[in-house]
């Protein structure tokens, strides 16, 4: 490569660099921002329940405003043994960041010291950020770790580190978003059309390779 070729590659990659962390920044200043509004109860909202009668699945939806702007939207609910929260962040109606946490329940068998098997809780917990600049996706990260009943110590989400990981699931952090905004202010009445954030299938894998050690 010659020199001014190579001059201008590295000028426009440290620059990529710098925007992109310059993005990170601001998002992560709008996060706090946001966050503080929550924390003391500055914003209004709009709350509202339901079921699913076809999954037995029981939820909720609430929508967080700063006068008529909507800032933030939290989507919990649950099924059997797994429990989801889907977390979006707005600003001038454009989601900035999305944050979701699946916890997933389940048994497993250990052998103590005298080689009987006992029954052990175990609480898997899987975690996803996206970062979005004017609705390009600039980072994607994920984290898992589990909770044995049986181990000394709870591990929590702080003593665990995100990795950095592809982004090709946040084009669907996008579109629930914008399913989610059609229900701001009205009724939910097919509660079984909401988007989702992990399937059955995915459940299942997830769990069989936690209790296979994999």
């Amino acid at each position: 490569m010659k020199p001014t070729l190579l001059l201008l590659f590295l000028t426009s990659s440290i620059c990529l660099g710098q925007n992109r962390i310059g993005s990170i920044s601001d998002i992560s200043n709008k996060y706090q921002l946001i966050r503080e509004l929550l924390d003391t109860n500055a914003l209004r909202q709009y709350h509202t329940d339901y079921s699913c009668e076809e999954t037995s699945e029981k939820g909720s939806l609430t929508f967080y405003y700063n006068g008529n702007e909507l800032k933030h939207i939290v989507h919990s609910y649950e099924k059997g043994h797994v429990k989801y929260r889907d977390e979006f962040y707005v600003w001038d109606d454009q989601l900035f960041f999305q944050y979701a946490i699946h916890n997933i329940w389940y048994k497993d068998y250990e052998r103590n010291k005298y080689g009987k098997r006992k029954i052990v809780n175990v609480t898997l917990t899987l975690e996803e950020r996206f970062y979005f600049k004017d609705n390009r996706i600039i980072k994607c990260q994920f984290k898992d770790f589990e909770n044995r009943s049986n181990a000394p110590k709870r591990i929590r989400t702080n003593n665990i580190r995100n990795k950095n990981i592809g982004c090709n699931e946040a084009s669907k952090a996008l579109e629930k978003f914008d399913i989610l905004l059609k229900y701001q202010e009205t009724n939910i009445e097919d509660a079984c059309n909401l988007p989702r954030s992990i399937t059955n299938a995915d459940m299942d894998n997830m769990i069989y390779k936690s209790a296979n050690g994999n």
